[in-house]
């Protein structure tokens, strides 16, 4: 499940925020994709496992301890996430720690890949609470605001894997109602569902079908891709900074159940 930070995707891998200019590494020619943490080792600081909390691993990663990381990213922020294992719900609760002087842009994303079997997308639905879609660019950016649509209408209800629309790049950007938010698989020849609680932290969605796999992702972000170099209002876009001395935390789970007639 990749960690996308710093800032996800990013065009020509380069943003201004708060009048500096930050140039991140093209790993995506001539862009920047997913962030770094993703490749890079994180330092276990504790694991365990009891009655009461289950099994857990606690990681952190600490930017102030990488010199190439922090010459193109200047913020010592540390991060450390605590997955857990309890009675067959994977739980993670994150946290952010800007100990840097200054505000550092925020931009978090999670890409997880749920498999299907061959054959079973037209017996796979999607349901996310949407509010509104987005408008991409053949490059798969942002280029509008976003708006009702039949597919954000349809999500709230269901749609079946097969029947989503092949987007630039196999993704649907998407506003997501306010509030704790809750996403679902439903798996009809399993009869089973895969509930994704995302808590209240990220407030866009990406939901994406790879196209070299059996899979569907449910990806929870803070912002859209691109954010800071995008015009679109904050409250719209989730373009937010973290003030030195603060953290951002969050909280999200997955479980699966069986699935009611």
């Amino acid at each position: 499940m990749p960690i996308l930070f710093p800032p996800g995707r990013v065009k020509q891998a380069a943003f201004t925020f708060e009048g500096r200019e930050y140039r991140l590494p093209m790993n995506r020619e001539p862009d920047h994709a997913h962030g770094e943490l993703r490749e890079r080792p994180w330092k276990i600081v504790a694991s365990g496992a009891d009655a009461a909390g289950g099994a857990y691993v606690s990681a952190e990663f600490n930017i102030a301890e990488h010199p190439d990381m922090l010459a193109y990213f200047p913020h010592a922020a540390c991060l450390r996430f605590t997955y857990r294992l309890k009675d067959g719900t994977l739980s993670l609760r994150g946290e952010i720690a800007n100990h840097s002087g200054q505000t550092m842009p925020l931009s978090l994303g999670f890409h997880p890949y749920f498999a299907y079997t061959d054959g079973e997308a037209s017996r796979v639905n999607v349901l996310i609470p949407a509010a509104a879609e987005w408008p991409l660019s053949a490059d798969g950016f942002a280029a509008g605001e976003p708006k009702l649509s039949p597919l954000s209408a349809a999500l709230r209800q269901g749609v079946a894997v097969s029947a989503l629309p092949k987007y630039p790049g196999g993704s649907q950007l998407l506003s997501m109602e306010p509030g704790p938010q809750t996403c679902e698989l439903q798996y009809e020849a399993r009869g089973t569902r895969l509930v994704f609680d995302m808590g209240d932290k990220f407030p866009i969605h990406v939901l994406f079908t790879a196209p070299w796999a059996d899979a569907v992702s449910l990806e929870p972000y803070t912002s859209i891709m691109n954010v800071f170099n995008e015009p679109f209002a904050a409250e719209l876009s989730g373009a937010q900074g973290l003030p030195g001395g603060e953290t951002f935390t969050f909280e999200w789970s997955i479980h699966i159940e069986p699935l009611e007639k």
